[in-house]
């Protein structure tokens, strides 16, 4: 796992961007990240089937200062960090929530948390839910999650972006996207 030094480094020699970035956002072990604006609430009412590509309709909100989304108990929505992130063919990239946060019930990234090497000047898409008893206000530019890399033993020749990743077009938050993923060998 990355140090902060070890993060300077790949900063510096362009394995890892990061934009914007301020070193105040730098940790002993990460880098914070903030939520960016563009909210996607899953719409209730399908049964949701992968094999059919049967998915549910969202709605959009857009997040300001003086207009946060208010998280309820129990709801699931999707989100973005306000950051663009490039990720090199060496990098690893984990995604994990706040302590703080969690400690009011906000589950950031619930399973998704690898970020592939090879994701390029996007944002990353946040899973975002309230499992506390209290509605949890949502800013744009908070600080919402936190970004540990690591080294692979080699660089990886499946780079995600250049590979042909589903999600490789998507620049803000995005839906769901299925192919035959889950009936391949």
């Amino acid at each position: 796992m990355f140090s902060n030094t070890d993060i300077e480094n790949a900063l510096k020699t362009g394995e890892l961007v990061v934009t914007p970035f301020s070193p105040k956002n730098l940790e002993a072990a990460g880098i914070t990240l903030h939520l960016g604006p563009d909210i996607l609430k899953p719409i209730p009412g399908v049964v949701v089937d992968p094999k059919k590509k049967i998915l549910p309709e969202y709605e959009e909100f857009r997040i300001e200062d003086d207009k946060p989304y208010q998280l309820e108990p129990q709801e699931f929505i999707l989100g973005h960090t306000l950051e663009n992130v490039t990720v090199g063919p060496q990098l690893g990239f984990f995604i994990e929530g706040r302590s703080t946060l969690a400690r009011l019930g906000l589950t950031v990234v619930k399973t998704a948390m690898l970020v592939q090497p090879g994701h390029k000047n996007r944002t990353i898409t946040l899973e975002l839910a309230n499992h506390g008893p209290n509605p949890i206000l949502l800013y744009p530019k908070m600080k919402i999650s936190k970004a540990a890399l690591f080294r692979l033993n080699s660089p990886s020749t499946r780079l995600y972006d250049a590979s042909g990743g589903k999600y490789r077009h998507q620049h803000t938050v995005g839906r769901p996207v299925f192919d035959q993923e889950f009936w391949q060998d």
